[in-house]
């Protein structure tokens, strides 16, 4: 019987053949263009005629077998037409230059990389055309097809790969910009970002971009940025393997960036040695970063929470930088600001928005290691929540009581009985909380700068620079700032006070505070709302306050043990929550989106911060209901999603009434929510720093029965109740706290008296700033010592840096840092005193005088006086064997002791304090 032959199939047998056979030739073609390159000398080798038009025909090569066979050939073939037409290259020419490339090896590199720029977008265009991909609103050089467009002859496999060479191609156009910028650093790191991020948003659950970002941006901002992309990175459901270690290294170098800084541990202080912004902000982020390289790798380390104490308390201080910067420059508080040496002076909202998103990543991860310090983890990121939202309020009363109000304004109601009662027309379905009338005589911590700040209104502000998704228009806030009694007086009444934000400040008078915010909240009702949504938009990192709603609502255990022990953090929301309760209904208002298209679809819209944070497990059930083209098809702009943010956030306050735990309640009548205790007075329980100090005492003096997670009694409930039951003896045992600070027992402590050689002050001068600092030692230097700096000037430069530090603060005055006097020094009894020719043994015996005195003053007590040292011979007696510097101290009862020891045991005991 005679054989048939499908014609079908003989196509198909000859299409493979001929793929098999371009195969074989495009590997020839990679194996000459290796042997080629192991022959290259320098740079210029690289980019001879005959290897440009051999790399040009491998390209062609590839690409048509790419798309003839995608299903075969394309995934292997696209990886072998990077790193042969492109990536080596460029990796080539680093390794040939070891020093700054030539104008012509420039020239020829930018041409080369320029070349597959376009390349890839030639790659880009082709697979949205030939595949039929639509890519509108996701990628900046998208095709435009229409509706009716069919791909359905493509079969599943190479749609699947079509949509993944997408990817794969915005990540090397990444990169090929982000070697453009290693050549050319002026281009600046916009465009390598603008691909990555296009790769983030096109295909979220791949971790390979946020690798590179972090790559990208491992100068920037202190490491923050660089963790930040390693740590979303990590968490993606499909993570770079090279992450991990990438991250380990980064806080390696932040552990060396500790060991160096000057650090501020006596906020309460006069400082006589002030860190600069840049300085405190760098020791903010490290620590940080140390932070939370403890918890992600769950580390065991001792005195965790007094770290924890202390980052809060830097926060405080690098929040009022941003508002100090904003007043003096005007520059837009979204952006960095820098001094003239490049280091940043002002945290931005981006660089709060990614501390918070560093915290949720990390809480995130010990939940899915049921880890012990999840606890500890949480009352942390609380306590950040608290200082965020402590600013953002204090900036907007601030604005709205400058704000000049026209008498015959009146008063406009807000939102919140829509949100609250589901916008029902009838009062008769509405049942009236009674609300109980707050003391007049509570004092609110909440109050007002001296300073007049001028706030702008352009919208343009919003855009970040980095993800594009920041869009706010203030930085971030700064401590809370003191009010003028006498400014305050002409502005408020003794009104009813429905909520205060309950900040705690022993040190300043009730008399300083405003009785009330009752009138800050009336005039926000009266102003003109297109100029308060502004003073909103301006207030501060209303993102970062939205997000931790979000993520507080997918964990209510958390709201309700909030509201259980202390209701500080909850006031402080409420109180926010009233103030941005403006009229948005208000005819008034220039925005494109109907105020009833919001109420109506406020559970589908996403947010910029929720695209940024699309596929978070954290937040998987408020993103359940989104659609991701809703912005899109309804043209959304910059101020119709600050509206729809601030809409959002009120939401979060009917979430609030409906926990009886929280004592929230909606007072329809003043159209404001009231945070009322029990038994109806407000509860000003303890500031969020209260909760560091309490984590900080557990470690010293809780047993582990108490403390521990991991005993048998704790390990047989869930991971949920854990957490909170440990949560809420934190919070409870804070406010007991917070009557024990001033009656806790004494220390031992060391000398009273500390004495500086020259050495010391020359060598180890950070640490000799941080003990004068400190203010508790009384820190001499000697004549003698003033006398040896003078003779050392010419010679070190650290002298003379010495010497003028030593004037500047001399001149300033202070009783805890002083030279000698001339009467203060008594003779050194049953010795013979040296010839002067031996100056170096007649300068010890002039400070040990001067020592000696100060011990003379205190007869009868010990460990008067300690002589703190930077030169090690002095200890070991050098080389003068019959002359013992140590013995000759001893014998009138004073200490000494190398600065660098005394510095360690100093700081060791201070952290377990």
């Amino acid at each position: 019987m005679k054989k048939t032959y499908n014609l079908i199939d003989i196509q198909q047998k000859e299409g493979l053949e001929l793929s098999k056979k371009l195969y074989r030739t495009i590997s020839e073609h990679a194996k000459r263009l290796d042997d080629a390159r192991s022959c290259i000398r320098t740079v210029p080798d690289l980019f001879t005629p005959v290897l440009k038009a051999q790399r040009r025909k491998f390209c062609d090569y590839c690409e048509r077998l790419i798309f003839s066979d995608p299903v075969l050939y394309g995934r292997k073939l696209e990886e072998l037409l990077w790193r042969k037409g492109f990536y080596e290259v460029v990796s080539t020419a680093k390794s040939i230059k070891k020093k700054e490339f030539t104008s012509d090896e420039i020239s020829c590199l930018c041409a080369h990389i320029n070349a597959g720029i376009g390349f890839y977008h030639h790659i880009l265009s082709k697979l949205q055309w030939q595949f039929k991909l639509n890519l509108k609103n996701i990628i900046d050089c998208c095709l435009i097809f229409e509706e009716s467009h069919d791909s359905s002859d493509t079969s599943l496999e190479a749609l699947e790969w079509a949509k993944q060479s997408v990817h794969q191609c915005l990540i090397y156009l990444g990169d090929l910009c982000r070697y453009k910028l290693e050549i050319q650093p002026n281009t600046g790191p916009s465009l390598a970002s603008r691909y990555y991020l296009q790769a983030i948003s096109y295909k979220p659950q791949y971790g390979m971009p946020h690798n590179q970002m972090g790559t990208l941006a491992m100068s920037q901002n202190n490491f923050l940025d660089a963790a930040y992309h390693y740590l979303r990175c990590l968490m993606c459901k499909h993570p770079f393997e090279g992450t991990s270690n990438n991250l380990l290294n980064l806080f390696e170098n932040n552990s060396k960036i500790i060991e160096k800084l000057t650090l501020n541990d006596n906020e309460d202080a006069d400082c006589i040695v002030e860190p600069s912004k840049a300085e405190s902000i760098k020791c903010f982020i490290a620590r940080f970063l140390l932070l939370i390289d403890i918890w992600y790798f769950n580390k065991k380390v001792s005195k965790v929470y007094s770290l924890c104490h202390q980052t809060n308390k830097n926060l405080g201080e690098c929040l009022a930088f941003s508002k100090l910067a904003l007043s003096e420059s005007g520059i837009s508080p979204t952006t960095d600001v820098e001094n003239s040496d490049g280091e940043i002076t002002s945290i931005s909202s981006q660089m709060v928005f990614k501390i918070i998103v560093i915290c949720l990543l990390t809480i995130s991860k010990l939940q899915t290691d049921n880890s012990a310090q999840l606890s500890t983890l949480v009352a942390f990121t609380l306590s950040i929540y608290s200082q965020i939202v402590q600013n953002i309020t204090s900036n907007i009363q601030e604005a709205v009581l400058n704000y000049p109000l026209p008498e015959d304004s009146k008063k406009t109601s807000g939102i919140l009985k829509d949100l609250i009662c589901g916008r029902k027309k009838s009062k008769t379905k509405l049942r009236r909380r009674k609300i109980v009338k707050a003391e007049s005589d509570e004092d609110s911590d909440l109050s007002e700068n001296e300073d007049d700040l001028e706030y702008s209104s352009s919208d343009d502000s919003f855009i970040s620079d980095d993800e594009n998704v920041l869009l706010e228009s203030s930085d971030e806030e700064g401590d809370p700032v003191k009010v003028s009694s006498e400014r305050l007086s002409e502005k408020t009444k003794d009104e009813e006070l429905p909520v205060t934000n309950g900040l705690n400040h022993a040190e300043e008078s009730a008399s300083s505070q405003p009785k009330n915010n009752s009138s800050v909240l009336k005039k926000v009702q009266k102003m003109n709302v297109n100029d308060m949504l502004e003073i909103i938009n301006e207030s501060g990192s209303l993102q970062s306050v939205k997000i931790m709603n979000d993520w507080l609502k997918s964990d209510e255990e958390i709201i309700k043990s909030c509201g259980s022990n202390t209701q500080t953090l909850i006031k402080q929301i409420v109180y926010l929550i009233n103030l941005l309760n403006i009229n948005l209904t208000s005819t008034k208002i220039t925005n494109s989106i109907r105020i009833s298209e919001i109420l109506n679809n406020e559970t589908k819209i996403p947010l910029s911060e929720d695209v940024v944070l699309k596929n978070f497990d954290l937040f998987k059930d408020t993103q359940a209901g989104y659609d991701w083209n809703y912005p899109f098809k309804k043209n959304i702009g910059l101020r119709d999603e600050s509206i729809i943010r601030i809409v959002k956030i009120l939401s979060f306050g009917k979430i609030l009434t409906k926990i009886e735990e929280t004592g929230v309640t909606f007072n329809e009548d003043k159209n404001i929510f009231v945070c009322k205790s029990e038994n109806g007075m407000v509860n000003e329980g303890v500031s969020a720093a209260a909760i560091m100090e309490e984590l900080e005492r557990q470690e010293l003096n809780a047993t582990p029965s108490k403390t521990s997670l991991t005993n048998g009694d704790v390990q047989k409930t869930s991971a949920t109740s854990d957490k909170m039951k440990h949560m809420g003896q934190l919070w409870l045992d804070a406010e007991v706290r917070a009557l024990e600070t001033k009656v806790g027992g004494a220390r031992p402590a060391l000398s009273p008296y500390l004495v500086l050689d020259a050495d010391a002050l020359i060598k180890c001068t950070n640490m000799v700033k941080q003990l004068v600092h400190a203010r508790k030692f009384i820190v001499l230097i000697p004549a003698a010592v003033v006398s040896a700096l003078d003779d050392l000037k010419k010679q070190k430069i650290e002298a003379r840096d010495a010497i003028r530090w030593l004037e500047s603060q001399f001149h300033r005055g202070n009783r805890f840092f002083r030279s000698q006097r001339p009467q203060e020094r008594t003779p050194i009894p049953f010795i013979k005193y040296p010839k002067r020719k031996d100056k170096e043994m007649h300068l010890y015996i002039q400070i040990v005088e001067c020592c000696h005195y100060f011990a003379e003053q205190q007869r009868g007590a010990s460990n008067v006086v300690t002589l703190l040292t930077g030169n090690q011979t002095l200890l070991t007696n050098g080389e003068n064997k019959e002359f013992s510097y140590v013995g000759l101290a001893q014998s009138v009862g004073i200490v000494i002791e190398s600065i660098a020891s005394f510095y360690n045991r100093w700081k060791k005991g201070k952290g377990n304090r």
